[in-house]
């Protein structure tokens, strides 16, 4: 009997393939915690943010004595709700904002793993322009189902629901300005990426990854 993975598995696995990540991160189920989870890591300790306001999914990160330790929250009703429209038959109005906010946790979380691997800092604006760009890849992937492509109306219908109906409400203009230019970044990289043969797509993804900030910003300049 073959087992299909979860949907957790699916999309580490998308984006492992696509960036040419090592397997550095395993049985990735461990790593997230819920709701119960999420109140019992606080009352230890109160680990750094990075993801949604707090209340929404998150990922967090603690340094401890020369290591890193980072976990994904995603809360119950969000899960409750992915479970009732799952993404691998299909995505919709319904349940298209939940699966992007859970990839971008989750590619969160595997860049955290990789720079603390590479003994390598992370910025928050290459976190969010980085899972700006996982987000359409992924969720093309699971619109596009068994299409080797996806149509103009689902492209444009995905691209607003990511990058042009999104409104970011968290108090500090600071941080809205860097969710915006991470935004705008990942599309500008899309749009270039996509113009270029497939083979060349992905050897600028897997760089686009290793890159920290300023590479991203030359690789954008010379795509």
């Amino acid at each position: 009997m073959t087992i299909r993975p979860s949907l957790l598995e699916s999309v580490q696995r998308v984006l492992q393939r696509t960036y040419g990540i090592p397997n550095g991160v395993r049985e990735i189920g461990s790593y997230v915690i819920g709701d119960r989870g999420v109140q019992a890591l606080y009352a230890r300790s109160r680990p750094s943010e990075i993801g949604s306001p707090v209340g929404g999914a998150r990922t967090l990160v603690r340094e401890q004595a020369g290591q890193v330790h980072a976990t994904v929250y995603l809360p119950d009703a969000m899960v409750r709700r992915l479970e009732s429209q799952p993404p691998q038959y299909g995505l919709n109005d319904g349940n298209v904002d939940d699966f992007a906010t859970l990839v971008e946790e989750i590619d969160h979380l595997l860049l955290v793993a990789d720079r603390a691997r590479r003994g390598r800092s992370v910025t928050l604006l290459e976190l969010e322009w980085n899972a700006n760009v996982s987000k359409y890849l992924v969720l093309s992937r699971f619109l596009a189902g068994r299409r080797p492509r996806l149509s103009v109306a689902r492209r444009i219908w995905l691209r607003r629901q990511l990058f042009e109906s999104v409104e970011y409400s968290d108090p500090d203009p600071r941080v809205r300005e860097r969710y915006r230019r991470a935004a705008r970044l990942a599309v500008q990289w899309l749009d270039r990426l996509g113009a270029l043969p497939h083979p060349q797509q992905l050897r600028s993804l897997r760089s686009f990854f290793r890159a920290d900030t300023a590479g991203r910003l030359d690789l954008l300049l010379a795509l």
